[in-house]
């Protein structure tokens, strides 16, 4: 009987035993379960302030690309503005500089003329080209060619008026050379020119001038 007590003591503590164990077990699945949402929960909140942090450095970092931008576009402004300044500078130089050879050229012009029938150089034709010359000498460093147009009058047959056109032109261009030292200047001759004046004299010419060479 009492043996019985005994066996009967023992399987209601192993039962007490395992109610408590069970218990306990309970327990800790519950706050197993408890932390495992808390520390979700704490991740979670540090990732959304990490992630907002993130747009915080994105948006001052959009504003201050936004601001250099537009100080590069104020830049580029003032960069455009200054070379169109430039620009229109060269363009006003250029002009000037186009003016001042058409003036070069225009100002070096002489005419010599001769006998009827004649390619001789008369005094007044050596002297004419002297005071070109001359002229040309003080009226810049231009680098240019000489040009020589020759003509006759109307009188005589083509044939010959074609030669004395080019014995003129022969005979200007040498005093350029042997007396004016022109050896080293292009010297071009024109000797087509047709008689145009009705004064006979004023046709027995050649005329001689400068163009520039750029």
């Amino acid at each position: 009987m009492k043996q019985n007590f005994i066996i009967a003591s023992a399987l209601a503590l192993l039962g007490l035993s395992s109610c408590i164990n069970s218990q306990e077990a309970y327990d800790k699945a519950k706050l197993s379960d408890f932390v495992a949402a808390q520390t979700t929960q704490i991740v979670e909140e540090k990732a959304g302030a990490k992630h907002s942090m993130s747009e915080a450095e994105l948006d001052r970092m959009v504003v201050e690309s936004s601001s250099r931008v537009r100080v590069l576009d104020t830049d580029m402004s003032q960069v455009k503005s200054q070379m169109t300044e430039l620009q229109s500078a060269l363009e006003a130089i250029d002009a000037l500089e186009a003016e001042a050879q058409a003036e070069f050229e225009r100002s070096n012009v002489t005419t010599v003329f001769f006998a009827s029938g004649s390619s001789v150089l008369t005094a007044d034709g050596m002297q004419a080209l002297y005071n070109w010359k001359s002229s040309l000498d003080r009226g810049g460093s231009y680098n240019y060619s000489v040009e020589i147009f020759a003509s006759t009058d109307k009188t005589g047959s083509s044939a010959g008026n074609a030669k004395l056109r080019d014995k003129r032109a022969e005979a200007v261009r040498k005093f350029l050379v042997n007396t004016l030292g022109m050896s080293g200047v292009t010297i071009n001759m024109t000797t087509t020119q047709p008689a145009q004046m009705a004064v006979l004299s004023l046709d027995r010419r050649v005329v001689v001038s400068v163009k520039v060479q750029n």
